[in-house]
């Protein structure tokens, strides 16, 4: 067996060497012939939660979900809705009935044929799973019955009025609750993969990580290993399997940056997802050094504007204060940032359509920066809400305490000294930060978002009332807006009322704060080519070539 090898000085100065790379992918002779197989390993920055497509809510679990299933569409790389498992498609002339034909060949990996019926057990069970399944969101607020649906957690059996039906093994209707001009963006969620009823009961997920059950995508799984590893191997039945050359594929979990880094250099990793910013410039001219753009992704800062965790927050000019407050460049030069990051004076981050094509914040961008830098502007503003150097205002912002949230928050510390704030630093690990974002025991605290489907809508509808687990937002003039816009037919009205909203939300309210946009740097072997990767910062292993 021929694996990743490294020359010894590599080996010996991981840190010195940046430029290192491994050079063969691994390979194994095997059978009469001598053909070669291939294995392909990349790393994950966490561990992945059960593999159950209804209740996917992280990236990592979704980078693993995709490689085993096949969705009706998935987004290319310029961002475009592409084809998969669905053939052709009409809709109806008041945009409310889509009709999907599947293709030919469309296969479980134990050798049965998926059905249209997979796809609606699939999304119907998703709609119905309970409140772990945060992106049932995507098709229940969509599709026609599926809101009562999913309040009343129905089994499938019994969605009789939700509008998803199988007309026959091939052919797929949907019918929606309105017009949803990105609807075909939502299916290619996770929370659209067809499963098997025999399989993937409802309600409950211990099933989904025994490797008995089928799946249909250009990988079957084939161990998950706690804390370690999920393997996964080639699913000879997919549809387009002659075109997979990856034999097997395994997930390694390195939570560190610095480690994924040195798994790469001594070939443990063949991808590197997660690695430390540095790597722009200790690889600058490595032909490993790969940029994964466009992503559409954001980092801002979740305000809680109730004030019942802080009751200065309650006050909008304060809040304006703290945006004003911060010089985004500087910040991006504090936090040792690379050309992948952008400030972001808007909500919504570059790579989305605009109406005339354009790109979404470039065009609002150039009208007006919704989060620009004004420090005496946000010192008057402060000083209006009574605070000045004998009167400073307390606030304490929490993170998940990795380095990277550190250091940003050391940097907002002292920007908004600057404005009679004093700031304490509050870190906590992932899930205890979680659930106290979501219980609203937070006074501003750090995130990020990247898109599940490429319409600006996706980040200005999180901000309606009803849409937030915590109420940190509970405006009904932004609920109206944005209401209003998405039942806008005229696609440039649409954009332009998104726009207004957007405005409303970040420049006149401050309800969130935004940072940084950002796009994605990656250490790949350069003898392996093929990978693919689209703006929802998904990536696909099937046309991997060696």
């Amino acid at each position: 067996m021929k694996k990743f090898t490294r020359l010894l000085a590599c080996a010996l100065s991981l840190a010195l060497l940046a430029g290192c790379a491994p050079s063969t992918p691994s390979e194994t002779q095997t059978g009469e012939t001598g053909e070669s197989t291939h294995t392909f390993t990349y790393g994950l920055s966490s561990e992945p939660d059960y593999l159950d497509p209804a209740i996917c809510m992280n990236s990592n679990t979704s980078a693993v979900l995709a490689q085993l299933y096949f969705p009706l569409f998935r987004y290319d790389e310029n961002g475009n809705v592409q084809n998969m498992a669905c053939e052709s498609y009409t809709v109806s002339d008041d945009g409310l009935t889509y009709t999907f034909k599947l293709v030919e060949g469309n296969t479980w990996s134990d050798g049965q044929p998926v059905t249209a019926a997979d796809y609606e057990y699939g999304m119907k069970r998703s709609i119905g799973y309970g409140p772990d399944s945060t992106y049932a969101y995507l098709l229940y607020s969509t599709v026609a019955g599926g809101a009562e649906a999913n309040a009343n957690m129905l089994d499938v059996a019994d969605m009789t009025d939700v509008g998803i039906h199988a007309l026959d093994d091939t052919t797929l209707e949907i019918t929606l609750a309105a017009p949803c001009p990105y609807f075909t963006g939502l299916l290619s969620n996770v929370v659209a993969y067809p499963l098997r009823s025999d399989f993937a009961v409802e309600h409950e997920s211990t099933w989904a990580n025994d490797p008995a059950v089928p799946t249909n995508g250009a990988f079957k799984l084939d161990a998950v290993r706690d804390k370690e590893e999920v393997v996964m191997t080639k699913n000879e039945y997919y549809v387009y399997a002659d075109q997979v050359q990856t034999d097997t594929l395994i997930a390694k979990i390195i939570t560190d940056p610095q480690a994924q880094l040195s798994a790469f250099q001594t070939g443990e990793l063949d991808l590197a997802l997660y690695v430390p910013v540095d790597v722009s410039v200790n690889y600058a001219d490595d032909p490993a050094l790969i940029h994964l753009d466009p992503v559409v992704s954001n980092t801002f800062l979740w305000v809680n504007c109730t004030g019942e965790t802080n009751p200065a927050l309650a006050n909008a000019d304060v809040r304006r204060a703290l945006s004003m407050a911060i010089d985004r460049e500087q910040l991006l030069t504090l936090i040792g940032s690379n050309d992948t990051k952008y400030p972001l004076y808007g909500y919504v981050p570059k790579g989305m359509a605009d109406a005339d094509g354009g790109d979404f914040r470039e065009n609002a961008d150039n009208q007006e920066r919704y989060a620009d830098y004004d420090l005496e502007q946000a010192k008057a503003l402060m000083e209006s809400a009574g605070y000045n150097e004998n009167n400073r205002m307390p606030l304490t912002i929490s993170y998940i305490g990795t380095s990277g949230n550190t250091d940003i928050c050391v940097a907002l510390q002292a920007m908004w000294k600057e404005i009679y704030v004093d700031v304490e630093l509050s870190a906590a690990e992932q899930k205890a930060y979680a659930q106290a974002r979501k219980a609203g025991q937070y006074e501003v605290a750090t995130g990020s978002t990247s898109a599940d489907y490429l319409d600006p809508y996706y980040y200005l509808e999180r901000w309606v009332s009803y849409n937030q687990s915590y109420k940190q937002v509970n405006d009904p003039t932004y609920d109206s807006m944005i209401e209003e816009a998405n039942a806008q037919t005229d696609p440039a009205k649409r954009m332009e009322m998104l726009h207004a909203a957007e405005k409303y939300l970040v420049e006149d309210n401050a309800y969130t704060i935004p940072l940084y946009g950002s796009g994605a740097l990656a250490l790949m072997n350069p003898d392996v080519s093929g990978l693919k990767h689209d703006p929802t910062n998904s990536v696909y292993f099937d046309g991997l070539t060696y």
